[in-house]
């Protein structure tokens, strides 16, 4: 009996301990699998909020298909382009015609490319300045600029005269590469103060619409004595800056230039800058020395700030000025 007792309790301590042993295996296995999950873990690309870019979407053809455009010294501001025409001789040491008229034609080009540039030199910046003040700034300026005009292209067929003479009409764009020089280091002055004319008989806050469903501006300037600029300004009659080169977003100003400028509120109603329902709004005056900043109405200003705070239409250059 003594031994039955022996055994039974050596069965017993037998299986303890191999319950034991069992139980620490278990634990390092089990105490591997956490480290390895942390590293899993670890490694797993935690993802990243998607960062979005804006995307500048520029109005397409915003200058062309104009039937009316407004033309002033030989600059077409609706358009925006400059258009010099220039007569070549021909070379009478010329072995044959066909090289006469080459020549001509070349003649002709340096010719035309000599009034394109002095017809750029005429045109005004800001209200303080034109372009050929900033042109005497920088000689480097001076040459990019002359570089940039000399890539003009050709417009329509040559003329030839029967003396041997040809008349070449060339034709170069504002926007793009010249107005990014021209747009690079601009400074905008107040200038003197113009006399006002009698305030538009309406205002925007008496408009029914919604200010977020217009998609542009028409400030209507046929009463004041406005003159187109690359860079011009409007102001408040209080006189706060309400739009100029801080406004805008520089890719639409060097693509399609900061204003439209036409010669109708019907045209300038049709034009994509604006495109299908524009605002209107009166200019009371001009600012500036050469006339070029435009000047409304206190209450039209602040309205102005309302529509531009909900749809960038100042930032996107979505503003036609109509002039005579």
């Amino acid at each position: 009996m003594k031994t039955l007792s022996v055994l039974i309790l050596t069965a017993i301590l037998l299986l303890t301990v191999s319950c034991s042993q069992s139980v620490r295996k278990a634990e390092p296995a089990a105490k591997r699998q956490a480290p390895v999950e942390e590293q899993i873990a670890e490694q797993t690309p935690v993802a990243q909020p998607e960062v979005k870019k804006e995307v500048v979407v520029i109005t397409r053809d915003a200058n062309e298909g104009i039937t009316d455009p407004l033309i002033e010294d030989g600059i077409n501001w609706s358009n925006r382009t400059i258009t010099a025409t220039g007569i070549g001789a021909p070379n009478p040491d010329a072995p044959n015609m066909a090289v006469k008229r080459a020549g001509a034609i070349n003649a002709a080009k340096i010719v035309a490319l000599r009034d394109l540039i002095a017809t750029m030199k005429g045109m005004y910046l800001s209200s303080e300045q034109t372009a050929e003040n900033y042109m005497m700034t920088s000689d480097v300026v001076k040459t990019q600029i002359e570089g940039i005009a000399k890539a003009f292209k050709v417009v329509g067929e040559p003329k030839y005269f029967e003396d041997g003479s040809v008349e070449v009409t060339v034709e170069m764009s504002l926007n793009g590469d010249l107005s990014d020089v021209f747009l690079k280091n601009a400074e905008f002055g107040e200038g003197e103060d113009y006399p006002l004319v009698p305030e538009a008989t309406y205002k925007l806050s008496d408009l029914v619409k919604e200010p977020a469903s217009y998609t542009g501006i028409i400030i209507d300037c046929t009463g004041v004595q406005l003159r187109p600029a690359l860079a011009p300004k409007v102001f408040s009659k209080s006189g706060d800056e309400i739009y100029g080169s801080a406004n805008v977003n520089k890719d639409y100003a060097v693509q399609q230039g900061m204003m439209g400028y036409l010669k109708s509120v019907t045209s300038a109603r049709e034009n994509s800058r604006v495109t299908n329902n524009p605002l209107i709004i009166n200019a009371i005056g001009v600012k500036g020395t050469n006339k070029a900043d435009i000047i409304i109405s206190d209450e039209d200003a602040v309205k102005l700030k309302e529509l531009d705070s909900r749809l960038n239409v100042l930032k996107q250059c979505r503003v036609i000025a109509v002039i005579i």
